[in-house]
């Protein structure tokens, strides 16, 4: 049986769209290429199984990168792959990526459901070569080969949520897929959940954390992150949501530096600066 990739390697999973799967995937890979950076000059991967290609052409900063060399994501399903080529971002990170709308990544879904365990072959490979300290996944927004198939490769998932009634229903499809998932990797683990887009003055969003928490415990991130127009503007734009000058981005970039070093605790990444400890979360100022 193939083990998981000896380092961390980050699925950020959710069965609902539009929960920011991609948005911390993208911030988070920023930060830790550009603001922080890896010990021994390792680098990171990211994968982008989502056929929306969200991720991808952001990280590459256009539109159109149908010509854009390398390994697509949706290769990583074919039994032989002899040679695997990431492309360079311009944040510093390497990318396998899926096209904007990739229908040929789409189609997975009409193969055999024995396709799923090919990425987690190929990835090992790249795991074990030294060259990356950790891997980040996005993920599809539904339960399919490709989500089974991302998280069959992680040591650990992430999950963002909104504080909604159906935060705990998604959460249990998660669950669900893990299990599949665990069939061919019993190292992977639910390492924890993000609240998204929380409002700290809605008594609502206020009680319904309040009801994560005690169903979760442990697992809920201390961190929350708000509902920040520069946080959308910065995606849209592709750049780090710390480039922004805005106050209300300064608010949001604290946020962020205070998800992404709950990460960096959680998952055992091996970076260049100490991560201070467990702290409080950010104040939350106002939109």
């Amino acid at each position: 049986m193939t083990t998981s990739p000896k380092v961390p390697t980050i699925a950020f999973a959710n069965l609902k769209g539009g929960v920011g799967k991609s948005t911390i995937t993208l911030q988070t890979a920023y930060y830790l290429s550009q603001k922080i950076g890896f010990a021994d000059d390792k680098k990171l991967l990211v994968v982008d199984f989502d056929p929306q290609g969200n991720t991808s052409t952001r990280m590459l900063q256009r539109t159109d990168i149908e010509d854009a060399g390398g390994t697509r994501s949706y290769q990583l399903f074919n039994e032989t792959l002899d040679t695997i080529k990431p492309v360079l971002t311009p944040c510093g990170a390497d990318l396998i990526y899926a096209t904007q709308n990739d229908t040929v990544l789409d189609d997975i879904e009409l193969l055999s459901m024995d396709v799923f365990v090919n990425p987690m072959e190929h990835l090992t490979r790249l795991a074990e070569s030294g060259k990356y300290a950790a891997i980040l996944i996005d993920c599809p927004p539904s339960r399919s080969r490709k989500l089974i198939a991302a998280l069959a490769c992680a040591t650990d998932i992430i999950v963002p949520v909104e504080v909604s009634g159906f935060a705990k229903d998604a959460l249990t499809g998660i669950m669900k897929s893990i299990e599949t998932a665990e069939q061919v990797n019993p190292d992977v683990r639910l390492t924890g959940v993000i609240i998204n887009k929380f409002a700290s003055r809605s008594h609502r969003h206020v009680h319904e954390k309040n009801l994560l928490k005690e169903a979760l415990g442990d697992l809920l991130f201390e961190q929350t992150l708000s509902f920040r127009t520069p946080l959308d503007e910065a995606n849209s734009l592709a750049i780090p949501i710390w480039s922004m000058g805005k106050g209300s981005a300064r608010a949001a970039a604290a946020e962020i530096k205070a998800v992404c070093e709950e990460i960096i605790r959680r998952t055992g990444l091996k970076m260049n600066k100490p991560v201070p400890p467990k702290k409080k979360s950010v104040r939350k100022a106002k939109s």
